[in-house]
C-alpha cells in the first residue's frame, strides 16, 4: 500500500490520505489487472478486506479514501460488521468510482446506505473521466466528489473549460458535496482549481503516493488562505 496526501486548498493543511495498492508481482501490472483476476476467481470481496486491512493498518493516525470495485458490491463483504472501515479510528472514505455500472446502481444504494449509517462517508470518483452520469451524485448523496484528471490537466483560469469546472463545483455544492480536484501536476493547475473553488485537492504537485504516509509539499512561492485573507507561504 502506498498513501498520497489529500489537501485543504485554503489552509495548505492535510485533510486526509488516499490509500492506494500496488502490486510487485509482474502477473498484475496494475491495481485494474489485479482486481480482473479477482473477479475472475470470484474473490473481489476478499481482495478488497485485506486491502483495507493493510491500508488502515498502514496509515492509522489520519482519516483515509478508500477504493472500492463495483464487484466487491455483489459479494458484500464491505457491509459485514468486523470489515476493517469500522475499527479504523478516524473518518472513513469509501471511493466508488463515477462509471459505475448501471446494473451495479440499485445493488450499489443498498449496499452503501448500509455503510453510511455506521458513520463512513461516500465519495463519487472520476467525475469527467469519459462520461458523466451527474445523476450519481442526486441518488448517491455523496460527501465528496473527486473531479478527474481529464478536467484538471492544463487548466487555466478564465479558459472554458475553467467555467465548466468552477460550474461542476457550484453544483456540488448545491447538492451538498464537496470537491477534490485530482491529478494536479502543475502550479497552474492549482492556482485555477482553487479560483474554481474546490475545497481539497491531490496530485503530484502537493505529494507522490509512497509509504510511510508522505508529508505535503506546497509550491514555495503559493500563498494559502483561510477566512478569505493571505496566510504567509
Amino acid at each position: 500500500m502506498v498513501f498520497q496526501p489529500i489537501v485543504d486548498l485554503k489552509t495548505r493543511e492535510l485533510f486526509a490520505y488516499e490509500a492506494l495498492v500496488r502490486a510487485k508481482r509482474d502477473d498484475f501490472d496494475s491495481p485494474m489487472s489485479l482486481f480482473a483476476a479477482a473477479v475472475q476467481h470470484s474473490c473481489s470481496g476478499e481482495l478488497g478486506r485485506l486491502i483495507r486491512q493493510l491500508a488502515i493498518a498502514g496509515c492509522p493516525s489520519h482519516p483515509l479514501f478508500l477504493n472500492v470495485h463495483p464487484a466487491e458490491l455483489n459479494e458484500k463483504w464491505v457491509v459485514q460488521p468486523d470489515d476493517p472501515i469500522f475499527q479504523h479510528g478516524h473518518d472513513v472514505y469509501l471511493e466508488i468510482t463515477e462509471g459505475v455500472p448501471l446494473s451495479h446502481f440499485r445493488l450499489c444504494q443498498s449496499v452503501l446506505r448500509d455503510v453510511r449509517a455506521r458513520g463512513v462517508y461516500l465519495v463519487v470518483d472520476d467525475l469527467g473521466a469519459g462520461y458523466s452520469n451527474l445523476k450519481y451524485i442526486a441518488d448517491l448523496h455523496p460527501r465528496i466528489v473527486k473531479l478527474d484528471r481529464e478536467l484538471v490537466m492544463g487548466l487555466v483560469k478564465d479558459s472554458r473549460m475553467f467555467k465548466l469546472v468552477s460550474a461542476i463545483v457550484v453544483l456540488c455544492r448545491e447538492l451538498d458535496a464537496m470537491v477534490v480536484a485530482e491529478g494536479i501536476e502543475t502550479r497552474e493547475e492549482l492556482e485555477a482549481v482553487r479560483e474554481a473553488g474546490a475545497q481539497y485537492g491531490q496530485g503530484y504537485l502537493l505529494a507522490r503516493p509512497s509509504f510511510p504516509p508522505p508529508p505535503v509539499t506546497w509550491p514555495a512561492g503559493l500563498a494559502a488562505t483561510k477566512r478569505g485573507q493571505l496566510l504567509p507561504s
